[in-house]
């Protein structure tokens, strides 16, 4: 008996995705698979988009060209600054949908938290 797979874009996004700014200049993202039933296939990779927010540029793109790779820190980013990002996982036919956009800012320098008695 042969049993055939088809395989076709994933129908949703990566699940758990999450945005947290590391230090003034470092945004670290994270994400899982999309559900099992969103998958159609094996991930073989993601799409990772970030821009600074409210900015005119276009998205910047950083593939992320493996299904087991699932967090990313983005470097040398402005301090105290907002940033959008998005991601969406793929298949050997292409692109699922992209993410809902998440907001983070990166972290102030300099400041000091002040302990207070």
């Amino acid at each position: 008996m042969r049993v055939s797979l088809s395989i076709a874009v994933p129908t949703g996004g990566p699940s758990g995705f999450t945005v947290t700014a590391s230090s003034s200049t470092s945004i670290t993202v994270s994400w899982q698979l999309p559900t099992i039933d969103n998958r159609n296939g094996n991930i073989t990779g993601f799409k990772l988009f970030y821009k600074k927010k409210f900015s005119s540029e276009p998205q910047t793109m950083v593939p992320v060209n493996s299904g087991s790779v699932r967090r990313m820190v983005f470097n040398g980013l402005e301090k105290y600054t907002d940033y959008e990002f998005q991601v969406l996982a793929y298949t050997s036919v292409g692109d699922g949908p992209k993410s809902s956009v998440k907001y983070k800012t990166t972290k102030e320098d300099g400041k000091k938290l002040m302990k207070h008695d």
